[in-house]
């Protein structure tokens, strides 16, 4: 007992600390899952021709693309060519520009990386 007094703002401190690295990580799922959640609708509003709730998702899918990881951005890339083919242009298409704004996003990145990596050596 004498332990638990002498150190107990250290296990406050801790616990803080616990409790808010797990609030983080709740968070950071919660937000994956919520892009998850708004592709696959904007897929289903695309196939059902629900040409403006799709156009919605669209818009704000595309606003999302900078701050979203490699990761999510290849799941995307995958999903999308599921749906269209990517080697066939179709500007009328808002999955094929979602698609295309992808894809262009991970080239982005990969080209700013390999620019970092060259001013290293």
């Amino acid at each position: 007992m004498r332990f638990l007094r002498t150190y107990q703002y250290a296990f406050l401190f801790l616990g803080v600390v616990v409790f808010s690295l797990v609030m983080v990580l709740r968070e950071v799922i919660a937000d994956q899952s919520a892009h998850v959640q708004r592709r696959e609708d904007f897929l289903l509003l695309h196939e059902r021709a629900e040409k403006p709730g799709a156009e919605r998702l669209y818009q704000r899918l595309l606003q999302e693309l900078p701050a979203l990881n490699d990761r999510s951005l290849a799941e995307d890339l995958q999903r999308t060519a599921m749906v269209i083919d990517p080697k066939t242009p179709n500007l009328d298409n808002l999955v094929w520009k979602f698609h295309v704004s992808v894809r262009n996003e991970l080239r982005r990145r990969a080209e700013h990386r390999l620019a970092a990596q060259a001013e290293e050596k």
